[in-house]
This record gives structure tokens, C-alpha cells and sequence, in this order.
């Protein structure tokens, strides 16, 4: 388990507790921004894995509005009908293109951002939803205990505000409602080592081939070592090279592993 909790993850432990405690009754919904690869997605699914809340996940640059051919979030929140009512998390990954992508001179671009904003100012304002379920039928869940947090990497800008959020589209309506920022940092290079030597892929992984956990770890350790400063996908670096050891046999060479890591920050 991580122990390198920094101040934001410990004030998202904080929201998570809150929130968990009450089952559901208080939700101080976030934004969580921060660099591609510095743990936003980890963060809270490690915290959620340890406090047993459930959780889901959406993306929101896939997301269009009511009405239009796509994936609307009526049907992004399918998973909603499964959960029986229990106090959940929804992520909403990717937050940032949409906006970004509404700033363009596209009309449509900028219509499904509005439209999709004002669709998620309905389901935080409201106790019921509908979600698209069999059969194209309609299904009202509940949305009363469900905590949003919106994640995006805003181009890697750092240290982003709310007078930011609103510069780039987002709604002063959304905002009120969801008021709370938070910014991560890029991940350590200690703490990529500690998750590499705590991996549950790798141990199932030893297991599978009868192998010994700390060989393995040894054989991989100098690649996340000096692929660190390139490193553009944080902890989804060390699965990478996970798979790719017992792939190739154990085979691992620097080629090899310049061919499956991201060696370049892209930009919108």
C-alpha cells in the first residue's frame, strides 16, 4: 500500500472518509488536475480499493449531449443500475478535453460542451437519474450518494484555479457546485520503486511461472530508473514493463522498452 501520502492525497483520504462515514449523505464533489501521469486515476482507486467504496469510471472526451448520436451520459452512467443504491464514486476522466475541445471555433464543439455541462449540472442538482438500460428502456437510479470527481490534465499546466477552470469554459454554475480543486504533483521515483516492489500484477504474475519476486523486481528496477524523466504515464509504466518481462521471457533490452513507453509530453 502507498505510504508516500503528500497533502493532497491526504485531504482527498480526508473527502473520501467524509463521505463514506456519512453513506453517502455528504459529497463535496472535486476537480482533481495534474501532469498525465502523476497518480490522478491511482490515487483514487487505491484510496477507494482501501476504504471499500465502489467506484466507476467515465470519459468525459467521449461524452456528447442528449440527443446526439454517441455515447451521452446517460448511457456513461449505466454502471449506476448495478450499484442497488449503495454509495458510489464517479470518475470522470478526461474532464479537460471537453472544454479544451469547446474552445475551438467548431459550433457543434461548443454545443456539446454546454450541453453536456448542463447535463451534469441536472445529476448534481437532482436525487434521480436516468441511465440508458436493456432493451434502449429507460432506467431511474439513484444519484443521491454518488460522489463526481472531475480529472484532466488541462495541457500540464500547473497549480490551476477556479478563475483557470472558468477562463476555459467551464460554467460559474458548474463551479458552485463543484468548488474544490486539487492538484497533483509528478510521481517520485521512490515512490515508483515502492509500488513496483508492492505490485499485485507482479506477484500474480511470479506466481503464475513459479518465479522469485525479488529477481524479477531486480531485472526491472534499472528500466524505471532511467526511463524517470520521460516517463509521461506514471505508475502505468511499471505494467507495462511487467507484462513485457514475462512476454519476452525476460528478455528485456533498452529497444525493447523504448518501443512501449512514452518518450514524449503531447500536447492539445
Amino acid at each position: 500500500m502507498k505510504k508516500e501520502l503528500d497533502k493532497v492525497t491526504n485531504q482527498i483520504s480526508k473527502i473520501l472518509d467524509i463521505f463514506n462515514t456519512s453513506e453517502g449523505e455528504i459529497r463535496p464533489h472535486f476537480i482533481l488536475t495534474g501532469p498525465s501521469g502523476s497518480g490522478k486515476t491511482f490515487t483514487i482507486e487505491t484510496l477507494c480499493q482501501d476504504k471499500d467504496i465502489e467506484m466507476f469510471e467515465i470519459n468525459a472526451a467521449q461524452l456528447t449531449k442528449e440527443g446526439t448520436s454517441g455515447n451521452s451520459l446517460s448511457k456513461a452512467l449505466g454502471p449506476l443500475k448495478n450499484l442497488a443504491g449503495k454509495p458510489a464514486i464517479c470518475f470522470v476522466d478526461e474532464w479537460d478535453k471537453l472544454f479544451l475541445s469547446g474552445n475551438s471555433n467548431s459550433e457543434l464543439a461548443h454545443e456539446t460542451t454546454t450541453g453536456v455541462q448542463n447535463e451534469f449540472l441536472k445529476v448534481l442538482e437532482s436525487k434521480k437519474t436516468s441511465v440508458f438500460g436493456d432493451f434502449g428502456k429507460y432506467v431511474e437510479v439513484d444519484t443521491s450518494n454518488v460522489l463526481f470527481i472531475f480529472a484532466g490534465a488541462f495541457n500540464n499546466q500547473e497549480d490551476i484555479t477556479i478563475d483557470d477552470l472558468r477562463q476555459i469554459g467551464v460554467k460559474t454554475e458548474f463551479l458552485g457546485r463543484v468548488g474544490l480543486v486539487y492538484n497533483t504533483k509528478p510521481m517520485s521515483l521512490d515512490l515508483l520503486l515502492e509500488l513496483l516492489e508492492n505490485s499485485t500484477l507482479l506477484t500474480n504474475y511470479c506466481v503464475l511461472f513459479n518465479k522469485e519476486k525479488s529477481e524479477i523486481i531486480e531485472s526491472i528496477k534499472p528500466y524505471v530508473i532511467k526511463h524517470y524523466e520521460k516517463n509521461t504515464i506514471g505508475a502505468r509504466i511499471l505494467t507495462t514493463l511487467i507484462h513485457q518481462y514475462f512476454i519476452k521471457g525476460g528478455n528485456m533490452n533498452d529497444d525493447e522498452v523504448n518501443k512501449v513507453t512514452f518518450q514524449k509530453t503531447l500536447t492539445l
